[in-house]
C-alpha cells in the first residue's frame, strides 16, 4: 500500500522480503540465532527499490555492528562496536551472507567506529579507553590505525597506529572517508576526543579559540560534557602514511560521518542534545558545510553560539531530533539521477534514512529534504555504496539486534539526465582560492582577504576573515583603522578582536564607534554587535571613555523589534551595566512568555516519534507543552544582574519561575531552571533573601533543624557530574561507610523531615525504605539532585494564583466555606498560611517540588557517599554494602 508520502509500505522480517504485491523468499540463514527471531521490522521504501537481508548478526553471535568498509575484491569488513573486525565477500543479488564465510580478523583490534579501504590498507578509528597500567604498545586504545598484508600472503597482519587519540565513548573517535582525488583521507571526531598538538601545529582555523560568551554559561545540570571545551568535535586530513595531519575544521557536537559530494565539497551530519529541548541556545540535527578553516560553534552546556554568529557558519540543513550515525553522498549508487547531487544521511534513534537535494547557494549549498528509507524499529548504523553501485546498510549500536541489508534499484535509469549542477560553480572557486591562503604570498593573500570582507555570500567573508587571521596582525591591522567601508571594518575588527592586542582596545573601538548603526541591515548590525561582544569577552570591560560612548551610541536602539538583535543588545547593556536595563529585560521577559515565543520550533512529527519508544514520548510531550524559549533566555540573562532591582521586578521574576516549569522540555530542562533560580537568588541580599525563597516556593530549614546533627561539611556546589563521578567514581571501590554514618547524613541533609526509613520520620514525601526497589541509581541520584524533574502527584504541593498577582504553593490541611488553610513549608510543619478563597483567582499543581533542590550542597563527599549507601541499604546494616563492597 502507498503511504502519503508515495513510498510503498514494506514488513519485512529476516527472512522475507516484500516487493509491491510480490512475496519473495530469501535463502534462509540456517543458525541457532535464527530460531529465536527478531520482532518484525516494517519499512517504508522508495518505489523500485529492493531491500534485501543478508545477514543477521546477532544471530550469529557477533556483535552489533557499526562500522562498514568495502576492500579489494569485493570483501566487506565490518566491526562490532563492543568486539571484533569482521570480513567476508559480498553476495551475489538474490543471496545472502553465509555465517560459514563470515571470518574475522586474527588481530588485536575492534571497537572501531570508522573503518575505510585506501591505499591498499584497512584504516580503523578504534573508540576504546587507553588503561594507564597497561603500556600503550601493549594495547590498542584509541586511535587511528592502518592494518596492512605486509608479507603479501593475503591477508590482513600488520597493525601500525597512526594517530593516538585520547577521548572514547559514543562521542568519541568515529569515521574516514577518502578525499575525490584519492590522495588524502579525512577523518572526524566527537567532541570528547581531545585534538592532539600535532594538529593544533598545523590548523586551518586559529587555534586561540575559546568559549567566547559574555556571560558565564550553564553547564548541563546532568553533567552532560561540562569538562569539555571549545572548539568540540573535529575534522582532519592526513596521508597514506598517517603524515601531515591537517585540521580542517571544528565546532560539532557529535558527528558521526562524513561524505563528498559530486562538486567535491565535503559534508557532514552533527548531533542535537535533545537533553537542551525547549531551551534558548537548543540546536537540532543538522547538515554542515566542512570548508577549510570552518567552525560550527559547538560550546558546552548554554554556551552554543547562535548560527547568525559571524565567527561561525550556518547548517546547509538543520532538521529535527534525532541521532546521526552515516552520511553518503548518492553519487556512486545506480539510482535515478535525482540522487545523484545529494546526500543520505541516517538517524539511528528514529530509523530514517532521509536524502538530502543540495541546491547551490553562494560558494555553499542549501538542501530540500525527503525521507528515503524508514524502519520501525530499525537503529541505522552505518552504510557504504557497494562496488557494485548498491547500497550497504547495517543495524544495531548499544548491542541491540543487529542485521545487514542491501538496497538495489531495480526501474530504468536514464544516464543523460544524470547532469552535475554547475551553479555556484565560480564563486566556490573563489572560496578555494581563500581558503588556500598558504599557496601565495602572504602580501597577496592578505589583499585578496581584504579585497573579499564584504562579499555578499557568507561563506565567502567567513573564509577571507580566516585567511586573514593566519596572518600576523601587525601585516594587516593599518588597513582596519583606515578602512571607509563598514562591513569590512567589521569583520576584520572580529579579527582583530581574536588576534589583536588587549592594549589596543580603546582604539578599535573608536574606529568601530564610526560605524553608523542606522546604515546597516539588520544581519550586520547583529555582526557589530558580535564583534563588540568578542571585543570584551577577549580584552575585558572598556575604558570609562568607551563605555559611556558605547552607552549613548546604543541605548536608544534597546529594546529592539528584532528578537536576534534584542539578545545581543541585551546582553552588551547588561554587562555595560547600564541603567533601566533590568527593567527592560523584565518587560521582556513578560512579553515573550505571555506570547510563548520559541526561538527554534523545529520538530519531529507526530508519525516520526511513533518509530522511538525510547524518544518518541518525550518529543510529543514537548511539542505539547513547548517551553517559551525567547523568555528563557531574558530569565537566565537576569540571573547575572546584581544591580538594577526593586521589589517588584524581583517579586515577578522569581513567580515567573512557577509559568516557565509548567512547560516540558528536555531531561536537562527542569534542572537547569532550578540552576537559574539558585544563581539570581545569589543575587538577593541577604535581608531579602527569606522573603523571596517563600514567594519562589523553595524554604530554609529555619529553627525546625535545630536538633538535628549538622553537616559535617565543608558543602559546594554540586554539578550532577561531579556527584556521579565520587558515587560511581574509584572514590566508592572501597566504601567503608557505617550505618551510623549514614543516618548521621540522612538526618544533616534534612531527609528525615520528609521522608519515613524505617517507620521514622515526616509523611510530607514518600517512604523511603524501599526507594532502592523503586530507582535505578543513576535515577536515584537525579530525584535528589533535580526534584523537579518529576513530581509525583500524591506529593505535589498545590499552586495558587492570587489576585494579586502573586502565587503561593503549599499543601492543603483544611478548607471551610471561605478559607484555604495551606503548609507552604515542608521542612516547618509549624507554619502556615490562611488564604481567603475570594482571593484565589485559580488552583492547578505546583511544577516546584516540594523538596528543596541544593540540599546535598550542605554536604562534603563522605557524607554524600553515606547518605547513598544508606538509601540504597533501605538502613539495613547486614546490607553487602555495610560489608566491605561498593556501589559498582
Amino acid at each position: 500500500s502507498y503511504s502519503m508520502k508515495g513510498f510503498f509500505s514494506i514488513s519485512i522480517n529476516i527472512f522475507c522480503v516484500v516487493f509491491g504485491c510480490l512475496l519473495i523468499s530469501c535463502n534462509k540463514t540456517k543458525s541457532e540465532g535464527d530460531k529465536n527471531g527478531t520482532s518484525e521490522v516494517q519499512f517504508n521504501l522508495p518505489e523500485n527499490f529492493i531491500l534485501e537481508e543478508l545477514y543477521h548478526i546477532s544471530a550469529n553471535k557477533q556483535g552489533s555492528w557499526v562500522a562498514l568498509a568495502e576492500g579489494d575484491d569485493k570483501t566487506i569488513y565490518a566491526c562490532d562496536q563492543r568486539g571484533k573486525i569482521y570480513y567476508f565477500k559480498m553476495p551475489e543479488i538474490g543471496d545472502i551472507v553465509q555465517t560459514a564465510n563470515v571470518d574475522s580478523l586474527n588481530l588485536d583490534i575492534g571497537e572501531a567506529h570508522g573503518l575505510l579501504w585506501a591505499f591498499n590498507s584497512l584504516y580503523v578509528a578504534v573508540n576504546k579507553n587507553w588503561d594507564d597500567a597497561i603500556a600503550d604498545e601493549s594495547q590498542r586504545g584509541s586511535g587511528v590505525y592502518r592494518i596492512t598484508d605486509s608479507n603479501g600472503d593475503g591477508r590482513l597482519n600488520d597493525v601500525r597506529m597512526l594517530l593516538k587519540l585520547e577521548g572514547a565513548g559514543e562521542h568519541g573517535p568515529h569515521s574516514f572517508v577518502l578525499s575525490p582525488d584519492g590522495e588524502s583521507i579525512y577523518f572526524i571526531a566527537g567532541n570528547h576526543v581531545i585534538i592532539p598538538e600535532r594538529l593544533k601545529n598545523n590548523s586551518r582555523l586559529p587555534t586561540n579559540w575559546g568559549e567566547d560568551n559574555l556571560f558565564t554559561p550553564y553547564l548541563d545540570a546532568r553533567g552532560h560534557a561540562t569538562e569539555i571545551k571549545a572548539p568540540g568535535g573535529w575534522v582532519a586530513k592526513f596521508d597514506s602514511n598517517g603524515e601531515n595531519w591537517e585540521l580542517i575544521s571544528a565546532g560539532y557536537r557529535n558527528p558521526f560521518d562524513l561524505a563528498f559530494n559530486r562538486d567535491g565539497e565535503l559534508f557532514t551530519y552533527d548531533a542535537d542534545m535533545e537533553w537542551d529541548i525547549g531551551m534558548p541556545w537548543y540546536r537540532p540535527t543538522r547538515i554542515c558545510h566542512v570548508t577549510p578553516g570552518s567552525e560550527y560553534g559547538w560550546r558546552t552546556g548554554s554556551g552554543k553560539w547562535p548560527d547568525y554568529y559571524p565567527d561561525n557558519l550556518p547548517a546547509v540543513h538543520n532538521l529535527e531530533q534525532g541521532s546521526p550515525t552515516a552520511i553518503l553522498a548518492g553519487s556512486n549508487l545506480k539510482i535515478p539521477s535525482k540522487y545523484k547531487n545529494g546526500l543520505f544521511i541516517m538517524d539511528w534513534s528514529f530509523g530514517t534514512i532521509y536524502y538530502a537535494n543540495l541546491i547551490p547557494k553562494g560558494s555553499s549549498y542549501s538542501a530540500t529534504r525527503e525521507e528515503f528509507l524508514s524502519g520501525t524499529p530499525l537503529p541505522l548504523t552505518d552504510m557504504i555504496a557497494g562496488s557494485d553501485g548498491n547500497l550497504y546498510f547495517a543495524t544495531g549500536g548499544r548491542s541491540l539486534d543487529s542485521h545487514l541489508y542491501r538496497l538495489s534499484y531495480d526501474g530504468d535509469i536514464i544516464e543523460s539526465e544524470n547532469r552535475p549542477d554547475d551553479s555556484g560553480k565560480e564563486l566556490r572557486e573563489l572560496r578555494h582560492e581563500l581558503e588556500n591562503y598558504s599557496a601565495i604570498n602572504p602580501e597577496e593573500a592578505i589583499s585578496k582577504a581584504w579585497n573579499n570582507l564584504d562579499h555578499e555570500d557568507r561563506f565567502i567573508r567567513y573564509a577571507s576573515r580566516i585567511a586573514l587571521e593566519n596572518f600576523p596582525a601587525e601585516g594587516w591591522q593599518e588597513r582596519f583603522y583606515s578602512e571607509e567601508s563598514p562591513i569590512k571594518t567589521i569583520e576584520a575588527g572580529i579579527a582583530l578582536a581574536r588576534q589583536g592586542d588587549k592594549k589596543d582596545q580603546d582604539k578599535i573601538l573608536k574606529k568601530l564607534n564610526q560605524i553608523n548603526w542606522e546604515d546597516l541591515d539588520e544581519r550586520q548590525q547583529v555582526d557589530l554587535l558580535r564583534n563588540y561582544a568578542l571585543l570584551f569577552i577577549r580584552m575585558g570591560q572598556p575604558g570609562s571613555l568607551s563605555r559611556q560612548s558605547l552607552i549613548k551610541k546604543f541605548k536608544p536602539y534597546f529594546p529592539n523589534s528584532n528578537n536576534a538583535i534584542n539578545r545581543e543588545l541585551a546582553q552588551i547593556m547588561l554587562y555595560l551595566n547600564v541603567d533601566g536595563t533590568v527593567k527592560n529585560l523584565s518587560a521582556l521577559l513578560e512579553k515573550h512568555t505571555a506570547e510563548k515565543t520559541n526561538i527554534s520550533s523545529q520538530m519531529l512529527s507526530e508519525e516520526t516519534t511513533l518509530r522511538s519508544e525510547q524518544y518518541g514520548p518525550l518529543i510529543r510531550e514537548v511539542i505539547a507543552k513547548m517551553p517559551p524559549s525567547e523568555a528563557i533566555f531574558y530569565g537566565m540573562l537576569l540571573s547575572h544582574a546584581t544591580e538594577g532591582w526593586n521589589k517588584a521586578l524581583r517579586e515577578k521574576y522569581f513567580m515567573w519561575f512557577y509559568d516557565v516549569l509548567s512547560a516540558k522540555g528536555g531531561m536537562s530542562f527542569k534542572a537547569y531552571m532550578e540552576n537559574v533560580r539558585l544563581q539570581a537568588m545569589s543575587n538577593v541580599p541577604d535581608k531579602d533573601k527569606a522573603y523571596f525563597e517563600e514567594l519562589s516556593g523553595v524554604y530554609s530549614p529555619g529553627t525546625v533543624a535545630e536538633n538535628l546533627p549538622q553537616p559535617i561539611g565543608p558543602g559546594a556546589n554540586y554539578s550532577g557530574s561531579t556527584i556521579n563521578s565520587f558515587l560511581w567514581g574509584d572514590k566508592m571501590n572501597d566504601y567503608n561507610g557505617t550505618l551510623a554514618d549514614g543516618e548521621r547524613a540522612y538526618r544533616a541533609a534534612l531527609c528525615i523531615l520528609c521522608h519515613r526509613m524505617r517507620g521514622e520520620g515526616g509523611a510530607t514525601g514518600p517512604d523511603l525504605t524501599q526507594i532502592r526497589s523503586k530507582f535505578g541509581r543513576y535515577d536515584l541520584l537525579y530525584s535528589i539532585y533535580s526534584p523537579n524533574d518529576d513530581i509525583s502527584d500524591q506529593y505535589a504541593f498545590t499552586l495558587f494564583h492570587l489576585d494579586n498577582d502573586k502565587k503561593i504553593a503549599g499543601r492543603i490541611l483544611s478548607e471551610s466555606s471561605d478559607s484555604i488553610k495551606i503548609l507552604p513549608n515542608p521542612l516547618n510543619t509549624s507554619y502556615t498560611v490562611q488564604l481567603a478563597k475570594s482571593s484565589v483567582l485559580k488552583q492547578d499543581l505546583s511544577p516546584i517540588s516540594p523538596m528543596p533542590s541544593g540540599l546535598l550542597n550542605r554536604l562534603n563527599e563522605k557524607e554524600i557517599s553515606d547518605l547513598f549507601a544508606y538509601l540504597l541499604s533501605g538502613a539495613d546494616e547486614s546490607h553487602e554494602l555495610y560489608n566491605n563492597k561498593n556501589l559498582e
